[in-house]
């Protein structure tokens, strides 16, 4: 089971991923609302439980769970101490399921995985656009994909990719796309800020177009128009036309690539006190100062998207509002750990 939330970020829904046809798909199980905390109760001190008419849902649609994991996927939304003491406890508790299973098989396992897939939570796990060769062997790293439909894929990724920094986003999907290949005979392949913007942009749609009508990244999607960009893929345009800076960030060294230690951001250590850019970075993410340093950075990333949504062009927003926005974010994302 997975949590996800609906596309304008305002409503949750409990969901499962199942096997039938051949192929994992999706359902919704049930429709959670506003704030999935509703359905947690807490009878004092440290304790809490579910309310029966969400097992009883869950019984009554057949659905086969446990407890952990049931409190597992609602434990973002619950009382910031109750998840403080449970993660306390949790930690270490949580075998893997393919622990047992040979290199062999394992490797077996991800070849059925999409190569966008695997682009993807390389670079948001090792930020970097030459990754070498993933179809060569098993990676421990690549299990959390497995055995799961491509909505609670995307789900998952989702989430991942709400920490990236604005200057982040050009060289995560050029290579999650792979469109370094389109410049083989180029030293700079691997620095997509050294290519030229407007073929950028054209192997981009071309290439976002042609994952739209691959039927093995759709396996298990119904109802998809392969002429028409379905929502999991036209995110990346809006990422890729609004989100994107096409500068590296400041103290870019594009030689450390080659000798492949580079990653494309550096998180600064935490400072006590904020300083008075940082200050002025949470006002105009209208985030308070006391509350700034318990932020993680998915709750950082939340926050800047929330407010992006808001001053962004399209809702009559300014551009320039919107840019302050994007630049108030990068100068507090790279004090999170």
């Amino acid at each position: 089971m997975y949590i996800k939330r609906d596309m304008s970020g305002d409503r949750y829904f409990l969901c499962e991923s199942y096997w039938e046809e051949d192929c994992w798909k999706s359902r919704v199980l049930v429709d959670l609302g506003h704030d999935p905390e509703r359905y947690v109760e807490y009878p004092g001190g440290n304790s809490f439980y579910f309310k029966e008419e969400l097992e009883d849902t869950l019984h009554h649609m057949g659905v086969k769970y446990s407890i952990q994991e049931l409190e597992r996927l609602f434990l973002p939304f619950m009382d910031p101490e109750i998840r403080r003491i449970y993660e306390m406890f949790d930690r270490g508790q949580r075998p893997s399921k393919w622990k047992g299973l040979s290199k062999e098989e394992l490797f077996r396992r991800q070849k059925g995985l999409h190569s966008f897939d695997k682009r993807r939570l390389h670079y948001l796990r090792c930020g970097r656009v030459n990754i070498g060769n993933l179809e060569a062997r098993a990676w421990g790293f690549l299990n959390v994909l497995l055995d799961k439909s491509r909505d609670e894929i995307e789900t998952l990724i989702q989430e991942m990719e709400m920490e990236l920094p604005p200057h982040e986003i050009l060289p995560y999907i050029y290579t999650s796309l792979n469109m370094q290949r389109h410049f083989l005979h180029l030293l700079t392949r691997f620095h997509p800020w050294a290519m030229d913007q407007e073929k950028l942009d054209h192997f981009f749609l071309e290439d976002l177009c042609r994952l739209n009508q691959d039927p093995l990244f759709f396996r298990g999607v119904d109802s998809h128009d392969p002429d028409v960009l379905h929502p999991y893929l036209r995110r990346y345009a809006e990422l890729y036309f609004d989100g994107v800076v096409f500068e590296p960030p400041l103290g870019h060294n594009m030689g450390d690539d080659f000798i492949g230690t580079f990653r494309f951001y550096r998180r600064t250590p935490p400072r006590k006190g904020l300083t008075l850019d940082q200050k002025e970075a949470c006002k105009k993410l209208g985030i308070s100062w006391e509350e700034f340093p318990k932020m993680t950075r998915q709750e950082l990333a939340r926050a800047f998207r929330v407010k992006a949504k808001e001053v962004h062009p399209d809702a009559g927003g300014r551009k320039e509002e919107f840019v302050e926005i994007k630049e108030a974010y990068e100068v507090l994302i790279g004090t999170k750990q």
